[in-house]
């Protein structure tokens, strides 16, 4: 057993080399793709009118409209969308139409090599958890957890637009914590174990970690501030999906823990989550947040999947310690 322990020792003080894509300038194009479920033609226009106004042109995917079954086109159709974008040299950035579900299926035939020679940045949130982990966990690319184009930018007032376009260009450090530490001062957040933690942020939607357990497509998080949120999952589910991730040793050495919005398909459990979620980490010995601005949620905090952050809880600060584009 010893030499177990030191193996797993040495796999968490190795330290993965980030890879960045390109910080985005006004004007620039983003490629618009559909990895999981179907898009919808009315939400997707929406949401490049949103781009306009932002100050970008957008590429649609080739098979962007496609469906089958409850997926927006095969996996073949959706890995060449993916590929091509990554490929045109006039798309500097990609931006996901939407997630439901599908982006697991992907994992095991996405060429890594092939992100890792023309790495991109990759916006988007819900089904897209899978996918960055697995991009982090295999090349350490950074993405970025936030807004999907014909989900919240397609709705007013949905997306924190100067944290997210202050953060895919290049803001880090002084000039990031005044976008980000405003999450920090709610009211409604529980600190358990209050302070200073730093650390490679890393997480999103709970329910899609916790299907990466035992896949190979889990990241080692030990050290890490690991973001947890999801949607639509009964309270029962969410205990089972945190248990899992238990077993699966991802709360044996974070850095801390942020849980974010869950919302519960039933009104009744509400009021339960917090004190669930406080019960559940309250014997453990590291930082947790509950209640964050953070998941499904308008004006959602986003962070950059593999960036170091570091959070003081009574200082009310967040800094984004370096950038997370070249």
């Amino acid at each position: 057993m010893q030499w177990l322990q030191l193996s797993m020792e040495m796999k968490s003080q190795v330290k993965i080399k980030a890879l960045k894509g390109s910080t985005l300038r006004s004007g620039d194009c983003l490629g618009i793709f559909a990895p999981a479920s179907p898009v919808r033609p009315e939400c997707v226009e929406k949401g490049r009118a949103f781009l306009a106004r932002s100050g970008f042109v957008s590429q649609t995917a080739k098979n962007l409209y496609d469906r089958l079954y409850h997926l927006a086109g095969s996996c073949r159709n959706r890995l060449a969308d993916l590929e091509r974008l990554l490929l045109d040299p006039q798309v500097k950035g990609l931006l996901a139409a939407r997630g439901g579900y599908g982006c697991l299926p992907l994992l095991p035939l996405l060429d890594y090599a092939l992100f890792a020679r023309y790495p991109k940045i990759i916006i988007g949130g819900s089904d897209l958890t899978s996918l960055q982990l697995a991009l982090w966990g295999k090349i350490g690319l950074i993405t970025f957890s936030g807004p999907m184009l014909a989900v919240e930018m397609a709705r007013p007032g949905m997306v924190n637009s100067e944290l997210l376009w202050g953060l895919t260009k290049g803001l880090a450090g002084a000039s990031s914590e005044a976008l980000l530490s405003p999450y920090l001062e709610s009211e409604k957040i529980i600190y358990l174990r209050p302070g200073v933690f730093s650390g490679v942020c890393l997480g999103g939607t709970l329910t899609l970690i916790s299907s990466l357990a035992g896949t190979g497509f889990l990241p080692d998080f030990a050290e890490k501030i690991i973001f947890l949120e999801d949607r639509g999952e009964s309270l029962y589910r969410i205990d089972r999906a945190l248990t899992q991730l238990r077993l699966a040793g991802v709360f044996a050495s974070p850095a801390a823990v942020v849980c974010g919005n869950f919302d519960l398909p039933a009104p009744a459990e509400e009021p339960l989550l917090r004190d669930f979620l406080r019960d559940f980490f309250a014997g453990d010995d590291f930082p947790v947040l509950i209640g964050f601005q953070y998941g499904h949620c308008s004006q959602s905090f986003i962070f950059p999947q593999g960036g170091d952050m570091k959070f003081d809880c009574r200082e009310r600060k967040i800094t984004l310690l370096e950038t997370a584009v070249d």
